[in-house]
C-alpha cells in the first residue's frame, strides 16, 4: 500500500481476531499506514441481522467493547469510532436492492427491515458513533438515508458524518439529501472502469437509465455532497492513481470506449485527487491533522514521477510513486528516487 502512495486507510471489516496483529505491529513501530477500523454494527451477528430481522434490539451495554476501543485507540496510527452495516448485495448478483426490477426480473434483497435499521442507527448516533452502511441499489441507499434522517431527528444530533458505502445506483431525487443530512458518499473510483464485466453484465442488468447514474461521481459533486474515494479492497485494486484515471476518463486502460462510458459523469483530476485526500480525511474526522499539505499537520505526502494535474489523463497510468512519507518517515522509496533526497529536506 505504501508503494502505491497510501498513508492512511479505513478498514470497514475489522474483527476482534485481527486486533492482536495490529497491536503487535503498533508496539514494534512497524506500521506504515494509519488505520481507522470499523467493527460490525451488530456485535453478535455481524453487519446484518440473521434472517433479516433484529430479534433483540441493541442496548448501550452491547456497545461496551466498541466504546472501550474508541476511548483507547484515538490515533494517529490506530483509531476506532465507526461501525459498519450491510443493507444489500451487489448488482452483478442481482442482490443489490432496487425500487424497479432488473432487466430480466427481480429487485434484489434488503438485509434489514427499516424499523430495525432506524433504531439501531439511532442508538449508535446517540452514543456518538459514525455509522457506515453498505448500500448499492437505489432502494438500499434510500433506506440508509431514511435511517440517518430518523437518527438525527430522534436524537437531535448533527455532525456525525454517517456514510453510505459504495452508493452505486442512487435515485436522482435522493442526491440532495446527502448534503441536507451531512451524509458522506463513500465511493470507489475504480468502479468507473467500463471493463467487460461492467458492460456485459452490470450495465445490462441495470438498463440504460440506471447505468447513466451508476458510479456517476459527478452527480454527488454537483449535489454539493462530500465524497470520499476508497477502493473496496480486497475485491478491487487499492492504487489511487488507477482510481483517479478511471474516474477522470471513464475508460479502460486501453482507452475504450472512445470518449468514456457515460462521459458526462467524468470529473477532473484535481477533483478526484481531493476526494482521495482532503475528503478522505474528513470522512475519518482527521481533517485537522491530515488530508492537505498545511503547516502543523502530520507529514504525510507522496512524490510522483509526473505532475498528474498537467499531463494528459492517459499518462496517469504511467505515473510512478517515487516516495511515500508517513509522519515524516519514509515508508516507500522507489529505486529511481535519488537517495540524497530525504523527507527531512522536503
Amino acid at each position: 500500500m505504501a508503494a502505491v502512495g497510501l498513508t492512511s486507510v479505513q478498514n470497514a471489516s475489522w474483527s476482534p481476531a485481527d486486533q492482536p496483529v495490529y497491536l503487535r505491529a503498533l508496539a514494534a513501530g512497524v506500521l506504515k499506514l494509519r488505520f481507522r477500523l470499523a467493527p460490525p454494527i451488530l456485535p453478535r451477528e455481524g453487519a446484518a441481522p440473521k434472517d433479516h430481522k433484529v430479534k433483540s434490539p441493541l442496548t448501550a451495554e452491547d456497545l461496551k467493547l466498541y466504546e472501550e476501543l474508541r476511548n483507547t485507540f484515538q490515533g494517529p496510527l490506530l483509531k476506532f469510532g465507526a461501525v459498519k452495516g450491510m443493507l444489500d448485495g451487489t448488482v452483478d448478483a442481482k442482490t443489490a436492492a432496487m425500487f424497479e426490477p432488473y432487466v430480466g426480473g427481480g429487485t434484489g434483497i434488503t438485509f434489514w427491515e427499516q424499523d430495525d435499521l432506524n433504531n439501531t442507527v439511532a442508538l449508535y448516533d446517540k452514543e456518538g458513533f459514525q455509522v457506515l452502511l453498505h448500500a448499492i441499489g437505489d432502494k438500499a441507499i434510500n433506506m440508509a438515508l431514511d435511517a440517518f434522517e430518523f437518527a438525527a431527528k430522534t436524537n437531535r444530533t448533527s455532525g456525525r458524518r454517517h456514510r453510505v458505502e459504495h452508493v452505486e445506483v442512487p435515485r436522482r431525487a435522493d442526491l440532495p439529501r446527502f448534503k441536507e443530512l451531512g451524509v458522506i458518499a463513500s465511493t470507489q473510483a475504480i468502479f468507473a472502469n467500463p471493463d467487460a464485466t461492467t458492460l456485459l453484465n452490470y450495465a445490462l442488468l441495470l438498463g440504460p437509465e440506471r447505468s447513466s447514474r451508476s458510479n456517476a461521481f459527478k452527480l454527488f459533486d454537483d449535489a454539493g455532497a462530500i465524497q470520499a474515494f476508497g477502493s473496496d479492497w480486497g475485491v478491487f485494486d487499492f492504487a489511487p492513481l488507477k482510481g483517479i484515471y478511471y474516474a477522470v476518463t471513464r475508460s479502460t486502460a486501453e482507452g475504450t470506449p472512445t470518449g468514456g462510458w457515460y462521459p458526462e459523469n467524468r470529473i477532473s483530476v484535481e477533483t478526484a485527487l481531493r476526494h482521495y485526500t482532503r475528503d478522505g480525511a474528513y470522512a475519518g474526522f482527521d481533517e485537522s491533522i491530515r488530508g492537505t499539505l498545511t503547516p502543523g499537520k502530520l507529514a504525510d505526502l507522496v512524490v510522483l514521477s509526473q505532475d498528474i494535474l498537467t499531463i494528459q489523463p492517459a499518462e496517469i497510468l504511467k505515473t510512478r510513486v517515487l516516495l511515500t512519507v508517513m509522519g515524516g518517515r519514509d515508508t516507500y522509496r522507489n529505486k529511481d528516487m535519488p537517495q540524497y533526497v530525504s523527507s527531512r529536506q522536503m
